[in-house]
């Protein structure tokens, strides 16, 4: 199964359930984390967590129920999990439901770059893969749609 199929198969099954908590792989090196991350796991109640990552090709989102797991990159640092409900954007929607969710396509790549999540509370999140890092917005900015030609597709 690929592992877009995967990510909308496990979309479907959380709509309609609270999103319990938020951790995400991030690169630690000199003791300071780094503020995009490389991981992001979503468990939302009675659900296996769902982990979205970038894709190998450096622009699309990648889907896995696999956990997180950190990794000593010695000299170059380390990769370490990292407990985010309570950080900017996701303290809004830790403990809300989640009521839609849609691809983020990007036409200039023809792939799926992103994930979007909205909530019970009217507050959304779009989870992009941008040059192999993942971001967080409650907006896609402007000159992200117009550069990557962003389309929106929903998993119902």
């Amino acid at each position: 199964m690929s592992s877009t199929r995967l990510m909308v198969d496990w979309l479907l099954a959380v709509l309609g359930k609270k999103l319990l908590s938020v951790n995400a792989l991030s690169h630690v090196f000199s003791f300071e984390r780094d503020s995009a991350f490389q991981e992001i796991a979503l468990l939302f109640e009675n659900s296996e967590a769902g982990k979205v990552y970038g894709g190998p090709d450096g622009s699309s989102i990648f889907f896995s129920l696999n956990p997180i797991s950190s990794c000593d990159l010695g000299e170059y640092g380390r990769q370490e999990i990292f407990c985010i409900s309570d950080e900017l954007y996701f303290s809004d929607v830790v403990g809300k439901y989640l009521v839609s969710a849609s691809l983020v396509q990007s036409l200039t790549e023809n792939l799926v770059i992103g994930v979007a999540l909205s909530f019970d509370n009217d507050f959304c999140l779009f989870i992009l893969n941008l040059g192999d890092e993942l971001f967080i917005y409650d907006e896609i900015p402007e000159e992200i749609v117009i550069s990557e030609g962003v389309s929106l597709t929903s998993v119902r």
